[in-house]
């Protein structure tokens, strides 16, 4: 009786539903990568609108493709997971709007001004980034490098990424993952929960270093085994917990807060998208112009890495938390 109730309860369902997504993740990175670069080689992409993903694609390792795949699988466990953790409620949700029924699944409301808050966002995020760039150009922290590219191009390049990051991460997460997670955590438990877990999967990276020679269909699983290992050494450093870590979790408690807060993802969307646009407008444009962990854990590479932005991200925070808190209820409120 007792195996019995714990196949069938949340705790097992939301265990079923992340070992399922590591499965079938490592089980299309193969295919996607050999798919992605074959669309490269043919040059299907070039001179359309898409250029900036065919750029993406033909740059990638094997691990980025791994990485998407694990999105991919998210997505793919999504519905039958929350069918099955709704189970004997699919007559009233068949009998509702396709889009209505989706947001009831996901806890999500319906949001009005959605194409504002996504704008409002996306400035926001992306204005402060650029602004903290600037900063250091200026205080000859890094430095300004010529490109290949027209900045019109990096731009573009730039945003088509922070797009579609923005929609497919908040929605995995935010999204999916909330709505999963909510039917076993209390609110503010699910606010750290998931913000933790943002910040934490991140790191599910295989080394930089690690070159994989020939891609087979076996290649996902392995994958899997080096990027055990490689994110149980990074929690060793005491640099990483300050400088990547906490910029991380910052951003996951500012989106959670925003999604709970509003409850919907378009904000929250903005955001990430904002912020990602920095990063991406700025890598090719700039370079470090210290040596390499001479202002850690202050400042890294890029504008994901350091303390400082850490600071700037828990601003932005602060600004949403003085712009929100008058304009919806409290975020931690139960929600069926």
């Amino acid at each position: 009786m007792f195996g019995g109730a714990f196949f069938q309860s949340t705790l097992f369902k939301i265990a079923a539903f992340l070992l399922g997504t590591v499965i079938l993740g490592a089980t299309f990175a193969p295919g996607l990568y050999i798919g992605g670069k074959h669309v490269v080689a043919e040059g299907w992409l070039e001179g359309t609108w898409l250029e900036s993903i065919n750029d993406s694609m033909r740059r990638a390792h094997f691990s980025r493709y791994f990485n998407r795949a694990i999105l991919l699988g998210a997505l793919l466990m999504l519905w039958p997971t929350l069918r099955w953790l709704n189970a004997g409620r699919e007559k009233k949700a068949m009998t509702r709007p396709t889009g209505e029924a989706m947001r009831e699944q996901l806890l999500l409301e319906a949001n009005p001004v959605w194409w504002r808050h996504l704008l409002i966002g996306f400035v926001l995020a992306g204005g402060t980034l650029l602004l903290l760039g600037s900063f250091y150009v200026g205080l000859g922290w890094y430095e300004a490098v010529d490109t290949p590219k027209p900045l019109v191009r990096v731009l573009f390049s730039a945003l088509g990424t922070a797009v579609a990051v923005g929609l497919l991460e908040e929605f995995v997460f935010r999204g999916a993952f909330h709505a999963v997670l909510a039917k076993l955590l209390k609110p503010k438990t699910l606010f750290w929960v998931i913000a933790i877990f943002f910040a934490v999967i991140h790191f599910f990276n295989a080394p930089k270093s690690l070159e994989v020679e020939a891609v087979h269909y076996g290649s996902g699983f392995w994958m899997v085994g080096k990027i055990f290992e490689h994110f149980i050494s990074q929690f060793a450093n005491p640099y990483f917990l300050f400088a990547e870590f906490a910029v991380l979790l910052s951003i996951g408690l500012v989106l959670g807060y925003t999604r709970m807060k509003t409850g919907s993802l378009w904000l929250g969307v903005g955001l990430h998208a904002g912020w990602v646009f920095g990063v991406k407008t700025l890598s090719p444009l700039t370079r470090r112009a210290f040596d390499p962990g001479e202002m850690m854990p202050w400042l890294g590479d890029n504008l994901r890495v350091g303390a400082i932005s850490c600071l700037v991200v828990s601003f932005t925070g602060l600004l949403l938390w003085l712009w929100l808190r008058k304009k919806y209820s409290s975020p931690f409120l139960p929600r069926e």
